[in-house]
């Protein structure tokens, strides 16, 4: 079990493969396990995967921030001797990977984010009503309703299909709390204060089509101030970019980190 400390942060990872490394950061409620549909399509490359501070097997008490969670990924390449690292981040994951190369411009190759956008007013009282209600619902049917920002039509066809995915969901060994949600939420309230102007590596940002949390519009604005910022519509793709078309995920992943 890959553990190490961080200041108060007890920090969880694992290394996948081999090959020139690919940091893996996960978005809000996911954990380095989320990348399941996309580790056998990247076996040329040695996958990091670190659980950021309030999910997976991370542990750590008090507020959280996204600057600490940044530090963590930079501890995390200091550990393991890595001067270099292609970061590849969906989600929140995207925004901590933009912070990182803004911080760290010498350790941070090439950057990929997959739905990484700003909140406006609307989404911020989704999150904060989300995270409100996952104190009081059944699980199964919580997770339900996350799925309909995560996900597009077609996965809602089968009941099925809807009702084994809240189950696994809801039985995942390291599901993350109710309490580190709001922790992570809570988090996102607060600027970080990092001039993305400051990046001096190429990036690619990916945007689902059918996004409704990070529509290509916002995923543009998150990124406006990223010089020589290039920008993917993947079609037919909600915000679970990496799961609804992992093979053009991939591609594009690969594409454009060479």
């Amino acid at each position: 079990m890959p553990e190490f400390d961080n200041g108060p942060a007890r920090v969880h990872y694992e290394i996948v493969g081999e090959g020139p490394p690919l940091l893996l950061i996960a978005g809000t409620a996911s954990d380095g396990a989320s990348w399941g549909p996309l580790v056998p399509l990247l076996a040329a490359r040695q996958l990091i995967l670190i659980d950021n501070r309030g999910s997976g097997q991370t542990k750590v008490e008090g507020p959280l921030s996204h600057l600490d969670m940044v530090d963590d990924c930079r501890a995390l390449l200091d550990r393991l001797g890595i001067a270099e690292v292609d970061v590849v981040g969906h989600s929140l994951g995207g925004y901590l990977g933009l912070l990182l190369a803004a911080r760290e411009s010498a350790r941070v190759k090439r950057l990929v984010t997959l739905g990484a956008a700003g909140m406006d007013a609307k989404t911020r009282v989704l999150f904060d009503d989300m995270a409100r209600l996952y104190f009081t619902m059944v699980p199964q049917d919580w997770f339900r309703l996350l799925y309909q920002w995560l996900f597009s039509a077609p996965f809602f066809a089968d009941e099925g299909v809807v009702a084994a995915a809240a189950e696994a969901s809801t039985s995942y060994r390291y599901r993350q709390s109710p309490g580190d949600f709001a922790r992570q939420v809570a988090a996102s309230h607060r600027d970080s204060g990092v001039e993305l102007s400051a990046i001096r590596c190429p990036v690619l940002a990916v945007a689902g089509e059918l996004d409704l949390l990070a529509p290509p519009e916002a995923v543009r604005a998150m990124h406006a101030d990223v010089p020589g910022v290039r920008h993917q519509v993947t079609a037919g793709a909600a915000h679970s970019i990496h799961w609804e078309r992992p093979a053009e995920t991939a591609a594009a992943i690969v594409g454009f980190l060479g």
